[in-house]
């Protein structure tokens, strides 16, 4: 039989009992009612003031961007983005120039880049493309390095230019052990040039 309990050990169960309700009480009456939702609009307030000074900031820059804004509209070929040229076929074989040089750039860097081939490719216009394409084909017998080196340079040099394709398959010449040395590259790269002018 289990013996009864003392009047401090029935004190001591009632308060703990009492806690336990009173803690109860706060998180179903203050918490959840009050201090919750206060806290959710705390921090509703705090992403509205980070919004607020973003939007200040970019307001803050409005005037200059218009200025900029203006410029390029007022003399579109100033723009670096685009390649130079009214002629698809000149702008294409600029481009394959331009490639070439980037790639002689840095065929003595690592394990060695070599271009092995090179065409224009006819790219279909879009009538709702502001901008006219023309595309290269390349063909690379390349190590990572100066790869990388030239992937990281179409992508950050002007004027702008977008690797549509990129095939990399490890060279029939290629080392049976250590590593891949060099590998066989294929490329599609796209540029723009400006929308042809109309006569009237």
């Amino acid at each position: 039989m289990r013996r009864p309990l003392t009047p401090r050990e029935r004190r001591g169960g009632a308060l703990l009992i009492l806690a336990v309700v009173l803690g109860a009480a706060y998180w179903l009456l203050i918490d959840s009612w009050f201090a919750g939702p206060l806290r959710a609009m705390g921090e509703q307030a705090e992403q509205l003031r980070e919004q607020q000074q973003r939007y200040a900031s970019v307001l803050r820059q409005g005037d200059a961007l218009r200025e900029q804004l203006e410029r390029a509209r007022l003399d579109p070929a100033s723009s670096a983005s685009l390649l130079p040229g009214d002629d698809p076929d000149v702008v294409a074989a600029d481009l394959m120039q331009r490639l070439a040089d980037l790639i002689n750039s840095h065929a003595n860097l690592g394990g060695g880049c070599t271009l092995t081939q090179r065409k224009p490719i006819t790219a279909e216009q879009d009538d709702s493309e502001p901008y006219r394409q023309v595309k290269v084909s390349l063909t690379l017998n390349c190590a990572i390095e100066p790869l990388t080196a030239i992937l990281h340079a179409l992508e950050y040099q002007p004027p702008f230019l977008f690797v549509d394709e990129l095939r990399i398959r490890r060279s029939k010449q290629a080392p049976s052990t250590g590593g891949a040395g060099k590998l066989t590259v294929q490329l599609l790269v796209r540029g723009y040039l400006q929308p042809a002018r109309v006569t009237p």
